[in-house]
């Protein structure tokens, strides 16, 4: 070997020992940096013809895990739909309440009880009566403010599947672009950028991801393609304005590429399961429409309870009792918005031209009954202790059934259970994405002390190397003097 090539061959590993330096200083730097991966010099001895010259940087390796990149991209997509369904049904139980609350509907109907039982117990109090006016008054508030409040839940769902899917074609017109820029333009800080895009992506809709040779295909997990070199792009018309009557049937979009349905509570083949799209439909559409379903069944009880004419022998047969829903005869059924119309009968509301007295007497009292005659108010407040069950009809292309609701107190319990149950799933799922992230962050991500060391066997290769390039510089001048 002649001292030209022992040069040559030096300064190549001078050469590889900085490329492995930057790689190390470049992975300690990104150490906290969120989706950076972290990289590896792989070096290949470099020769021409048959003969050794050196070493050569032969790839940048960003060193990946598929398998526990899927894994935890699955996990992810799971995490993300439970702690969504869960803060949805925790907004639900707090607005409504828990049993045996001061506030709330159940407190408006503990206060609205103990004023039947006070006058019933001193019926010639015409403040006790009064006292029933404002706690009935206090049950239609807490109706509104409790549809109100279901309401703009549903906007701020349909609000925020709004932005996911801008920002869902946001990142998949990105993955278009890296598609497009071949094999030789694909660095790792590229990959990183393409990795970070998918788990976006995955985040809102749970996808699959196919490696090919210089692009990456994105599909559903029902198999539709999201990405296969150009991209998709999700449809979604807004609805700025969302009341009770605004459905999935009736003006509120759903999601779809094309021709093809998405929607997750559609039940299509191509209707997305998991992630953040799907439990903000389910929230617009389903959860919060039968909160609001419960409501009406409520208001609808409330109505019938004093509607009967056992309750009431007083007025005429048939019409409305203390509540009503602003017409003179109390509702057949069930129907959507009715927890917004409730009213006091106006006969013995002294606002709307009535006299608090036919609360003691009948709403059809033609004149003033004894002042120590509790009878009816008792009639009253039996109707409203009574247990009963109300049902709700509900049907869908396979199946129609009834739902019951047990009052105030069962409505409070179904949606402190289903939040615990959720919540539950949102801990458990939350806890199994987490074993995940650390998993594969162990496998991919940076170990700063393994890094240092890999640093010292840098400085020792660039130190011998050196040497070897000292030496060399030395016998070259030793030849110079000789001649």
């Amino acid at each position: 070997m002649s001292i030209a090539s022992a040069l040559n061959i030096a300064v190549s590993g001078l050469n590889a020992a900085q490329a492995r330096a930057q790689t190390v200083a470049g992975n300690i730097a990104n150490a906290n940096t969120e989706g950076y991966v972290r990289r590896s010099v792989i070096l290949g001895e470099k020769s021409v013809g048959t003969q050794g010259a050196g070493v050569q940087v032969d790839e940048i390796r960003r060193e990946t895990s598929r398998f526990l990149t899927l894994e935890r991209m699955s996990l992810e997509s799971d995490s993300a739909y439970a702690t969504e369904k869960a803060a949805a049904a925790k907004q639900l139980a707090e607005a409504f309440g828990e049993p045996g609350a001061e506030q709330g509907l159940a407190g408006a109907y503990a206060r609205f009880e103990n004023a039947l039982r006070d006058a019933a117990a001193t019926p010639e109090s015409s403040i006790l009566q009064q006292q029933i006016i404002q706690s009935s008054n206090d049950i239609i508030s807490e109706f509104d403010r409790l549809s109100e409040r279901a309401t703009a839940y549903r906007q701020s769902a349909n609000d925020r599947i709004r932005y996911a899917v801008q920002d869902v074609n946001s990142a998949l017109d990105r993955l278009q672009e890296i598609n497009s820029l071949g094999q030789e333009r694909l660095t790792p800080i590229v990959l990183d950028e393409r990795q970070q895009l998918v788990d976006r992506i995955n985040e809102y809709i749970p996808v699959e991801v196919i490696e090919e040779t210089s692009t990456i295909r994105l599909t559903t997990q029902s198999g539709f393609t999201l990405v296969s070199g150009d991209a998709k792009q999700l449809e979604f018309d807004y609805q700025g304005f969302i009341n009770r009557q605004t459905t999935i049937e009736n003006g509120l979009s759903g999601l779809r590429v094309g021709e093809t349905d998405l929607t997750p509570t559609n039940g299509g083949r191509h209707a997305i399961g998991g992630g953040k799209l799907a439990a903000l439909f389910e929230t617009r559409d389903v959860t919060v429409p039968d909160f609001e379903n419960k409501l009406d069944a409520l208001a609808f009880d409330l109505v019938a309870r004093f509607a009967a004419d056992d309750v009431d022998p007083t007025k005429v047969s048939g019409e409305a009792g203390l509540f009503t829903t602003g017409s003179s005869t109390p509702p057949s059924e069930v129907t959507a918005g009715l927890a917004t119309q409730l009213r006091i009968n106006q006969s013995v509301d002294p606002s709307q031209g009535g006299d608090v007295s036919r609360l003691r007497d009948g709403l059809g009292a033609t004149e003033k009954g004894a002042a120590g005659n509790g009878d009816h108010l008792n009639r009253l407040l039996d109707a409203f202790i009574t247990p009963r069950e109300v049902p709700i009809t509900v049907s869908n292309e396979q199946q129609s059934a009834v739902a019951l609701v047990s009052g105030i107190s069962g409505i409070s319990s179904e949606l402190n259970y289903q939040y615990q149950r959720f919540q539950e799933t949102a801990v458990y799922s939350g806890a199994r994405l987490q074993a995940a992230e650390t998993a594969e962050l162990t496998q991919t991500g940076v170990d700063t002390d393994q890094e240092l060391q890999e640093l010292l066997q840098v400085e020792q290769a660039y130190a011998a190397n050196s040497k070897v390039i000292e030496t060399i510089s030395k016998l070259i001048d030793q030849l110079i003097e000789l001649a």
